[in-house]
């Protein structure tokens, strides 16, 4: 089951697809990662929230103190995309990567679509082969 601690949904959001939970259970099981929100057609975690009302997980690419990941999800099509990740803490990109790749269903594809990490993605297809970086 969702922990509601850790794991909230969007407003709009009213059953959750089992790969979304899964996925943010996995997420959550990340000590750093403090909050993980499921919306329509995404997952955002994180170790900050936004403070303008909206209770979102922050992801700003390059942050001081930041750790998160944004996941677009594709329920018809089958595919997971890495959309953004960062992680100021060393190790952390890894673990995410990881708990998203483990949690995925072997009949889905999981993507990075643009890869400006400088190889950071390409270790990750290495260490991880279901993980396409296009």
């Amino acid at each position: 089951m969702i922990s509601k601690d850790k794991i909230s949904k969007a407003n709009n959001v009213k059953k959750i697809h089992p790969v979304y939970q899964q996925i943010s259970e996995n997420l959550a099981n990340i000590d750093v990662l403090r909050y993980i929100k499921i919306y329509n057609g995404s997952i955002k975690a994180s170790n900050f929230l936004s403070e303008n009302g909206k209770k979102e997980p922050v992801i700003k690419i390059g942050d001081e103190n930041i750790v998160g990941v944004e996941l677009l999800v594709d329920i018809p099509h089958k595919t997971i995309q890495f959309y953004s990740i960062t992680s100021s803490v060393k190790g952390y990109g890894e673990k995410i990567v990881s708990a998203v790749v483990n949690s995925v269903p072997k009949d889905w594809e999981i993507m990075v679509v643009m890869d400006w990490s400088m190889g950071f993605w390409q270790v990750m297809a290495d260490r991880y082969p279901r993980l396409s970086v296009l």
